[in-house]
């Protein structure tokens, strides 16, 4: 039966509230400013407003129907009543075990000598809902005695699993998280913190939180191999929609016209859209992708200011032949798109810097209809059309200097073939170091030892080898 779309809570009427709780009842105030109803006798606790007549009536006929005897030592029962027409119907007893730190709404269930059998994975749930309980209601207890050291040793694995994990880590509360919270919580076991409600709500917000996380864990349930294909299948790669053949022309785009630098931002995409269930995580890597575009593009504005005062100087020059000029304007021309781009895109990644925005904006780049390598050749234009500036002004001077290979001027002639051997020397040296430090970060299947290649199935290729490599490089 949904009896919250059936019926409706009982509030207190302010005109018909009497100033004090009836006999036998003790009004407590939660931190926070609200309060609630407690009787020790009955061992009920109840949120309803017993100061009014008409809702106290209620409450003391559901109450006689619960069998409010068999309860234990240390339990007790929350009430909450609603109302379906004329008669008053109590469809919610959470029955409360304080020393053992359970709550259900089976009474069988949480008694001290049924709680041991429970499982792992269901006793965490029942914990939960007890902490929950005491979050709402924690003035009229002491705090458990077990609740400091439960949190102790939670947070002491959240931090560990930090240090271990470092930004792959999933526990609830990053690093400097838990070390504020330690801090907190060895203040709360100072003696004069014991009889403090400020203390238990702390408390039973930080445990449930912490059960709440294991549950999401399936905390107590699975062994460590299921847990880990658990842990693989809930980020599932993205399928991309695209046809092979879109694949395969998307690919070829990316070589020859973007240079393959696509392919760094995509990584760097990725990465930063990855959600572990930690929102401040988020917020970090959001700021870190923002921070590192922001950057790159201002050493890009840079170069390409730079590059198109260099090319309109070239254009000034009154001899310039027409395929000179050509490719000067092209240069022009891609250097003001680099700078247009770069100016614009730095504007609008500083100021959307929230955390919500990092989500929408991870969602739309993704789901575009060329998904996240789309957006990487977006990113990527301010840097390639720099490139592109650089190759065509590096062209148009050559081919202004080589006008006067084939001259009369003997001078002139000899003048044009030493700038052609000087741009064939720089050439070589600029490949060679776009080659190297193309692979520099790959693993090479060759071994430099004691200055000589070793051809890699000339050794063993195994741990052990490659120490040892090192060891003599060193």
């Amino acid at each position: 039966m949904d009896f919250t779309s059936q019926s409706r809570t009982l509030v207190s009427q302010g005109e018909k509230a009497e100033k004090y709780p009836p006999p036998e009842w003790t009004m407590y105030v939660h931190p926070q400013g609200w309060v609630y109803f407690y009787s020790s006798y009955l061992k009920v606790v109840t949120d309803q407003d017993i100061r009014d007549s008409e809702i106290y009536e209620v409450v003391n006929r559901n109450t006689a129907n619960y069998p409010l005897p068999d309860l234990d030592a240390q339990m007790e029962v929350q009430l909450l009543v609603q109302t379906t027409g004329e008669e008053g119907v109590a469809n919610l007893f959470l029955v409360v075990n304080h020393k053992e730190c359970v709550a259900s709404y089976d009474l069988q269930e949480v008694r001290d000598e049924n709680v041991a059998l429970l499982e792992l994975n269901a006793l965490n749930r029942r914990r939960r809902l007890y902490w929950n309980y005491l979050w709402n209601h924690p003035t009229h207890v002491p705090t458990p005695t077990r609740a400091i050291p439960d949190a102790s040793d939670a947070l002491t694995w959240f931090y560990t699993d930090n240090l271990l994990s470092g930004p792959q880590s999933i526990a609830p509360f990053s690093k400097a998280e838990c070390e504020d919270l330690t801090r907190v919580l060895h203040q709360m076991s100072e003696p004069y913190n014991n009889a403090s409600v400020a203390k238990t709500v702390f408390l039973a917000w930080l445990l449930r939180e912490v059960c709440s996380f294991r549950d999401s864990e399936h905390f107590g349930k699975y062994t460590q191999k299921v847990s880990t294909v658990i842990h693989r299948k809930r980020t599932p790669p993205f399928k991309s929609s695209r046809r092979p053949s879109a694949i395969v022309l998307l690919n070829l785009v990316i070589a020859l016209v973007f240079f393959g630098i696509p392919h760094t931002y995509y990584s760097h995409v990725k990465a930063s859209s990855e959600y572990r269930g930690r929102l401040a995580s988020v917020q970090a890597n959001w700021e870190k992708y923002i921070e590192r575009l922001v950057r790159e593009y201002s050493h890009f504005l840079l170069i390409s200011t730079v590059l198109l005062g260099a090319t309109m100087a070239l254009l000034a020059i009154n001899d310039i032949n027409d395929a000179a000029k050509v490719g000067a304007t092209i240069s022009a021309l891609a250097s003001l798109g680099s700078i247009i781009v770069g100016v614009f895109s730095i504007w609008k990644h500083q100021t959307y810097t929230r955390t919500v925005d990092s989500f929408t904006y991870m969602h739309n780049a993704q789901h575009g209809y060329l998904g996240f390598y789309g957006h990487a050749m977006l990113l990527s234009l301010p840097l390639v059309l720099l490139i592109w500036a650089i190759l065509t002004f590096t062209v148009s001077i050559l081919v202004y200097a080589m006008k006067d290979v084939n001259g009369v001027n003997t001078i002139h002639s000899a003048s044009a073939w030493v700038i052609i051997g000087i741009f064939v020397v720089l050439l070589g040296a600029v490949i060679a170091v776009l080659y190297t430090f193309s692979i520099i970060w790959k693993f090479q299947h060759k071994f430099w030892i004691i200055g000589h290649w070793k051809l890699p199935w000339t050794r063993r290729r195994t741990r052990d080898n490659v120490s040892e490599v090192e060891a003599r490089t060193l």
